[in-house]
């Protein structure tokens, strides 16, 4: 059984190159344009690691996390999040450590990096 991952980002286009990028991992992939709507899918659908953009509109990705980490379900508290960020800033960065965040990735987002971020989360099942 494959794992689940969720890809959360307002841009179609940045959600379309991950899928593209994670191909090789042999995953299911499970999108949502917004954070509310994450949280969503993720009350529905068992998933092994989030992928978040941190500017979203409406909630954003480490109002997400902070979310996500007081949900009242430990298996939702515990999904690994790795936050995406065009910032170069260190602020970002450590607002969403101190929310729960478990990776950051720059964008433009790097095929290799994105790859190796992703399968240190994964479950030792998975391939």
């Amino acid at each position: 059984m494959s794992a689940n991952i969720l890809v959360v980002d307002d841009s179609p286009t940045v959600r379309n190159i991950i899928k593209i990028y994670l191909m090789n991992l042999r995953l299911s992939i499970i999108e949502a344009e917004d954070a509310t709507r994450a949280l969503q899918l993720l009350r529905l659908v068992p998933v092994s690691v989030v992928i978040a953009d941190i500017n979203m509109p409406g909630m954003d990705g480490i109002t997400f996390v902070k979310e996500l980490r007081a949900d009242s379900k430990p298996h939702l508290r515990g999904i690994p999040v790795i936050l995406l960020t065009a910032e170069k800033g260190g602020d970002l960065r450590q607002r969403g450590a101190e929310a729960g965040a478990n990776a950051f990735i720059q964008k433009p987002v790097s095929h290799h990096d994105l790859t190796e971020t992703v399968r240190q989360y994964l479950p030792q099942a998975a391939p």
